[in-house]
C-alpha cells in the first residue's frame, strides 16, 4: 500500500476480508477492519447504513478508492524510509543458499532469486517460525492513548501521546475504533492535501525536443529553430546556440529529480522488458527527453547500453535516438508493473513504435537503412521486434532502441560491410526460392 500509494486496499481467504486503511498523516497507522460472515445480518447488528453481505462491503471499500486520489511519490518515499522493515526468514544466508540450490536443481536460468530483490518489496511478512526481530512491536488492539505520533506527516502535537511513552512507532486499529477516539487523536488532513495527496503525474505537455535540436547540445552547436521548445532554451534573450552543455543539462537533471520525482517526471507508455519510459522536462531550460527508467535488479543488464550509444555516435540523431547520459536517482519512483525505479538513460523522444503503423515500402526501407548503419558500427541488436523500432516522423526515419541484449561485431568495417551484404543476399534468395515452391 506504501509503495502503489494506496489509501485503501483488501485482503481475503476465501471465508474472512479484511478492509484496510492507512491515513494520509499517519502511515504508520494500519487500521484494519474484519469482515466476518457469520456476524453479519444478525438480529444485533442493525442501521441502514451497515454493509451486511461480502458483496456489499467489497463495493462500499470500491466506491471509497475511487474516491481516493494516488498518494505522490515524495509521500510514499518518506514513509518508506521511516517505517520499519520486517525481515524474513528468507532474509538469511542460508536461505539463499537453498534457494539458489533449489533454482539450480530445477534448471533455472536465473539464479538470482526475485525474493532478495529490495525492489520487490519492502516490507515482507514476518512468518509464524521466524525468530523476533528487533523494531517496535506492532499491536492489534487499539491502546487507551493510541494517538497519532509526531512524524513528517502529523505535526500536531498530542498531550495523550506525550504522556504514554509506550505507543509504538507502528500500530494496526480496527475501524470501529476510530469513531471511538477523542477527535484531537484523529489525523486531520491539512490544507494543501488535495494537491500533495494526488499521486498522479500533474499536467506535463510540454513537447518534446526534436533529435536536432538535442544533437547540437550534444555537439555544443547551434539551436534547433524547428524545435518546439527553442523559446525555453534561450531564456528569453536572442541567442543562436545552446546556453548549456549537455553534461550540464544531465547534472541538472539529477538534481531536479533528487528533490522532486512528481513534477516534470511522467510516466509515458508501457513498460518494456527491461524498463519503463519516463518524460522528463528540464524546468530551468525547457528541455523535453525520454527517461528509460530501471530497477537495480535490471541496472546491470540495463547499464551498459550507455556504451553502447557511445559506439553508435555517428548514428545519433539518424539510425538511433540522440543519447544523453545516465543518472541514478536519490529517491525511488514506484511504479506500478515495472518496480522501484532507481536508473535512468536520457536521450530523445524518438517516436511512435512501427509496431502502431502501416508497415509499407517506404517504412520497411527505413528499417532497412538504420539497420544497416547500426551494423557499419559494429553493433548487432539481436532483438529487432516492432516495439523496439520507432518511425520518426520528423527525420522521416526508423529509429532503433533497445540494445542491452546487443552484441559487438569487432571485425574490419569493410568486413562488416561484405558479411551484412552477404546475409541480406542469402535472405533474399531463400525468400524467393519459398516463394517459387509454394
Amino acid at each position: 500500500m506504501i509503495q502503489e500509494g494506496l489509501e485503501y486496499s483488501y485482503l481475503t481467504n476465501g471465508l474472512m476480508d479484511v478492509q484496510l486503511w492507512v491515513p494520509y498523516n499517519d502511515p504508520t497507522t494500519l487500521y484494519y477492519h474484519l469482515g466476518d460472515p457469520g456476524t453479519y445480518g444478525m438480529v444485533g447488528v442493525v442501521g441502514p447504513g451497515i454493509p451486511r453481505t461480502r458483496v456489499e462491503r467489497a463495493l462500499c471499500l470500491c466506491l471509497m478508492s475511487f474516491r481516493a486520489p494516488l498518494r505522490d511519490q515524495g509521500w510514499r518515499n518518506a514513509a518508506k524510509d521511516d517505517l520499519p522493515k520486517w525481515h524474513s526468514i528468507l532474509d538469511s544466508d542460508r536461505a539463499q543458499t537453498v534457494l539458489l540450490e533449489l533454482q539450480q536443481d530445477l534448471g533455472s536460468v536465473d539464479a538470482t532469486p526475485e525474493t532478495t530483490s529490495p525492489e520487490q518489496s519492502t516490507s515482507e511478512n514476518l512468518p509464524s517460525s521466524s525468530p523476533v526481530t528487533r523494531g517496535p512491536r506492532v499491536t492489534t488492539r487499539a491502546a487507551a492513548s493510541c494517538a497519532p505520533l509526531s512524524s513528517p506527516y502529523h505535526r500536531e502535537s498530542s498531550s495523550d501521546s506525550e504522556a504514554d511513552p509506550t505507543v509504538s512507532a507502528g500500530r494496526k486499529r480496527r475501524y470501529s475504533q476510530v469513531k471511538s477516539s477523542p477527535p484531537t487523536q484523529r489525523p486531520t488532513p491539512r490544507a494543501d492535501r488535495q494537491g500533495s495527496q494526488n499521486g498522479q503525474s500533474r499536467s506535463h505537455d510540454t513537447p518534446y525536443c526534436t533529435q536536432k535540436c538535442l544533437l547540437g547540445l550534444q555537439q555544443s552547436g547551434t539551436l534547433d529553430p524547428g524545435c518546439p521548445n527553442t523559446k525555453l532554451h534561450m531564456l528569453g534573450g536572442r541567442v543562436d546556440h545552446h546556453l548549456i552543455g549537455v553534461a550540464d543539462l544531465v547534472k541538472k537533471l539529477k538534481v531536479q529529480l533528487d528533490l522532486d520525482l512528481d513534477h516534470n517526471c511522467t510516466p509515458t507508455g508501457p513498460c518494456g522488458s527491461s524498463g519503463a519510459p519516463f518524460k522528463i522536462t528540464c524546468a530551468t531550460f525547457g528541455y523535453t527527453v525520454i527517461g528509460k527508467g530501471t530497477t537495480s535488479r535490471l541496472w546491470k543488464e540495463v547499464s551498459p547500453e550507455a556504451d553502447i550509444y557511445r559506439v553508435l555516435q555517428r548514428a545519433q540523431g539518424s539510425a538511433v535516438p540522440v543519447f544523453l547520459g545516465a543518472i541514478n536517482l536519490a529517491k525511488t519512483y514506484f511504479l506500478h508493473g515495472a518496480g522501484g525505479i532507481r536508473h535512468m538513460l536520457l536521450m530523445g523522444w524518438g517516436g511512435e513504435s512501427v509496431g502502431h503503423t502501416t508497415l509499407d515500402k517506404n517504412v520497411q526501407n527505413a528499417i532497412s537503412r538504420s539497420v544497416k548503419e547500426i551494423r557499419q558500427c559494429g553493433v548487432v541488436h539481436q532483438d529487432l521486434r516492432p516495439e523496439n523500432i520507432l518511425w520518426n516522423a520528423e527525420l522521416e526515419r526508423a529509429l532503433i532502441i533497445d540494445f542491452h541484449l546487443c552484441t559487438i561485431d569487432r571485425r574490419p568495417r569493410h568486413r562488416r560491410s561484405l558479411a551484412f551484404k552477404q546475409s541480406r543476399n542469402g535472405s533474399r534468395e531463400r525468400h524467393s526460392k519459398r516463394v517459387r515452391v509454394i
